[in-house]
């Protein structure tokens, strides 16, 4: 599992977390089953890889919510 803080990401305005693989420091090919985005208090939420492409990753939480790893 990858934990992440929420300033490596940015909010699209439908609500998608969005990154880049190496933002996250991510190794070529390097998908992590897991992502937590977590705030300053250690606090956040926990997201499952759902899908990889060439393009990157999606990863979604238990509620829904998507976050995107874009392949750089």
């Amino acid at each position: 599992m990858l934990i992440a803080t929420k300033d490596k990401f940015i909010l699209t305005e439908s609500g998608t977390l969005c990154t880049e693989a190496s933002t996250l420091e991510l190794a070529p090919g390097e998908w992590p089953d897991f992502i937590s985005v977590v705030d300053e208090e250690g606090e956040g939420f926990l997201f499952q890889k759902v899908h990889v492409d060439e393009m990157g990753g999606s990863y979604q939480t238990k509620g829904g919510a998507l976050l995107m790893v874009w392949n750089d």
